[in-house]
């Protein structure tokens, strides 16, 4: 595993953002970038340890699972907050975007973030090699910007999410489905924001879509696995947006 340093302020005490690759093959079929949550706003510096961090690896690690050249890099955001109109998160995310670029140059990228790191994503599906969004629990504000043509963006959302609300996420999908765009939103019942409650299914569900929406580039089959998981996956791959509930 290998970590690269980031964008830093002019004042030297900013903590550094890094990037850590979980999964870094010769030559990758696709780039899964990684990204975790955050507050509303916050200077405290972002450590491994640190439970929002911690909390994507075992996505990243169910990731470089996939069959096929996948890559996987995990974002460590500087700071804990978004602290307002300096976007800070976004500003960490575009650096290693061209940090992904520079190691793979042409390589399609999916983007997987929760709460905070939800948000970023969907700022950045405009991105040069983006063809996937996955949001998970996202954090969104009315104003924020979203995915375009050319993507596929997947919410995945618990329904008794009580820090960030699904109402938002719903609104979203169906604003994007109205512009035509490939936008599913995905309710899991019964489950948390931390997605500790149903957590196997939450895994399941983003393997499964990186899988399957770059299953030719990973030379895998274009079929999901059967089971409900399965079931949803196909709709994310074949519908061109819906709502699922699972």
């Amino acid at each position: 595993m290998s970590t690269t340093s980031g964008p830093t302020r002019a004042d030297s005490r900013m903590p550094l953002a890094s990037l850590s690759w979980d999964a870094q093959p010769a030559a990758a079929g696709v780039v899964v970038l990684v990204m975790h949550g955050g507050a509303v706003d916050g200077f405290e510096p972002n450590h491994p340890w640190s439970h929002n961090v911690a909390r994507l690896v075992p996505f990243a690690r169910a990731l470089r699972k996939i069959p096929g050249p996948v890559a996987v890099a995990r974002l460590r955001f500087r700071v804990r907050g978004w602290n307002g109109s300096e976007n800070m998160p976004v500003v960490d995310a575009q650096w290693a975007l061209r940090q992904v670029r520079e190691t793979y140059p042409g390589t399609p990228v999916a983007l997987v973030g929760h709460s905070m790191g939800g948000r970023v994503a969907m700022h950045l599906g405009d991105e040069d090699d983006v063809r996937l969004v996955v949001a998970l629990a996202p954090w969104i504000e009315p104003d924020d910007p979203w995915p375009g043509q050319g993507r596929r963006t997947v919410v995945i959302h618990g329904d008794r999410d009580v820090i960030c609300g699904l109402s938002r996420s719903r609104e979203r999908i169906e604003k994007m489905r109205a512009d035509g765009l490939d936008a599913t939103l995905v309710r899991v019942a019964r489950s948390d924001h931390a997605m500790l409650v149903r957590a196997p299914l939450w895994t399941a569900l983003v393997t499964e879509t990186v899988a399957a929406t770059f299953a030719r580039e990973l030379g895998g089959s274009a079929e999901p696995r059967s089971g409900p998981v399965g079931a949803v996956v196909a709709q994310v791959v074949h519908s061109g947006g819906a709502t699922i509930d699972i």
